[in-house]
């Protein structure tokens, strides 16, 4: 395990992972093989390993397979605000876990929504942001274009 001295890591269960500069980790389990880059954020999430959690990317609420890789600056957020008529409560989140099957790949700067399960093998293209489930195999390219891979 190699956890960088600027890393904080916080009530979370950490295998043998790589743990790069400014990385925070809460309430998480993190298992071997994973490696966090730089200015990563994790919580409340598992990661199962090997898994490669790229530069400046924000996980909360989540669960992430094996040899899953997520680009730079990438959000995969599990948490979200109720809207009623009178708009969005301040500080009552709601949270709706998202899965990211083994082998996924979500592209830079996508953002993946709550309660989203992108299936296995499947890649989210750099930018997308998913508000729906991925089926295994499928390749998203944006959010009007969803084409299925042939392997």
């Amino acid at each position: 395990m190699a956890v960088h001295e600027t890393a904080q890591v916080e009530n979370t269960t950490l295998g043998t992972a790589e743990v790069r500069e400014y990385v925070t980790i809460h309430d998480a389990d993190i298992a071997d093989g994973v490696q966090i880059y730089e200015g990563a954020s994790i919580k409340k999430a598992t990661i199962h390993g090997p898994t490669d959690i790229n530069a400046n990317v924000y996980v909360e609420n989540a669960t992430l397979g094996e040899s899953v890789q997520v680009g730079p600056n990438a959000s995969i957020v599990g948490v979200t605000h109720d809207l009623s008529d009178t708009g969005m409560e301040f500080r009552n989140d709601t949270f709706d876990e998202i899965a990211i099957e083994n082998g996924a790949f979500v592209g830079a700067n996508a953002v993946v929504l709550p309660g989203v399960t992108v299936g296995e093998n499947a890649v989210i293209g750099a930018g997308t942001t998913v508000t729906e489930d991925v089926p295994a195999e499928t390749v998203v390219r944006s959010a009007t274009e969803t084409v299925r891979r042939s392997l």
